[in-house]
């Protein structure tokens, strides 16, 4: 669990905290991913111009670890701060956007470039940001909100609704495509079995069958933060309410709180409860 300011918090399955909230740098977390017997996150801090990358161990204690000012001062004496108790840790030239899992390895994306990297940071391969010229078109300025994996490619899709698949090999690409939703996309979600619920900053969603087929838009009583394909239907939680897409049509239920990620059939809500799926 990510805190708002950067603190980080193991939970377990049924969504007890294993150990209490901790923050190893003084900087928001803004992605993270659990790989091996480690979690590997991302902290920008944009008012400093810092961007650290580190993977802190997921069998030992985690600490407190500089502060705020320590941060501000390292510029001037010349020193690196780091997050406290990382395996390892770099610090990264250029703002940072994205992560995923990719089997064994990481893909996370800069304004800078694409990378995969091994769970000891070791590079595999760097290469080019997809680029998409219908939307550089229109004048926006587009970023990656997610970075995910299908059978042999990796995927990264744009907040402009760009999609790109690229060889998982070397990073060079093998598709590309533009989705016009008419709204900003917030993350793209993946199931074998159910193929591609793409979830906007509005109160909509986007199914594909695959990134090469057409999009089919879903309205909801409110953005979705969260969503998994689970026994045969797309579930989801969100902006004060859960949903779930079967047979029958979209079910949703109304809560007072807000879902932001979906654990073993329960929502993890915004004040850090896990609370049961309504929908």
């Amino acid at each position: 669990m990510i805190g708002t300011r950067g603190e980080l918090a193991r939970i377990n399955n049924q969504g007890e905290i294993s150990q209490p909230f901790t923050m190893p740098f003084p900087a928001p977390s803004i992605d993270g991913v659990v790989i091996g017997d480690r979690w590997v996150g991302i902290w920008l801090e944009r008012e400093f111009g810092e961007a650290r990358m580190a993977a802190l161990p997921m069998g030992e204690e985690w600490f407190d670890g500089p502060g705020r000012e320590e941060l501000r001062l390292t510029p001037s004496d010349g020193g690196i701060t780091q997050p406290k108790g990382a395996i390892w840790h770099r610090t990264l030239d250029s703002e940072p956007m994205k992560m995923g899992r990719v089997s064994d390895n990481i893909v996370f994306s800069t304004f800078g470039g694409m990378y995969m990297i091994d769970l000891d940071a070791n590079e595999k391969w760097r290469a080019q940001i997809p680029s998409w010229p219908e939307i550089s078109k229109i004048g926006v300025r587009d970023s990656i909100v997610s970075v995910g994996e299908i059978p042999g490619a990796v995927t990264v899709w744009s907040r402009a609704g760009g999609v790109a698949a690229l060889d998982p090999v070397d990073g060079s690409l093998l598709f590309s495509n533009v989705n016009f939703f008419g709204d900003i996309v917030s993350n793209a979600t993946y199931s074998e079995q159910g193929g591609w619920m793409v979830s906007m900053h509005g109160n909509s969603f986007a199914l594909l069958d695959s990134i090469e087929s057409e999009p089919r838009i879903i309205t909801t009583p409110g953005p979705v933060l969260d969503s998994g394909f689970v026994e045969g239907e797309w579930r989801w939680t969100g902006w004060r309410h859960d949903g779930r897409l079967s047979e029958e049509g979209i079910h949703a239920s109304r809560r007072d709180s807000i879902g932001v990620a979906l654990l073993d059939g329960k929502v993890i809500t915004n004040d850090g409860k896990l609370r049961d799926f309504s929908a």
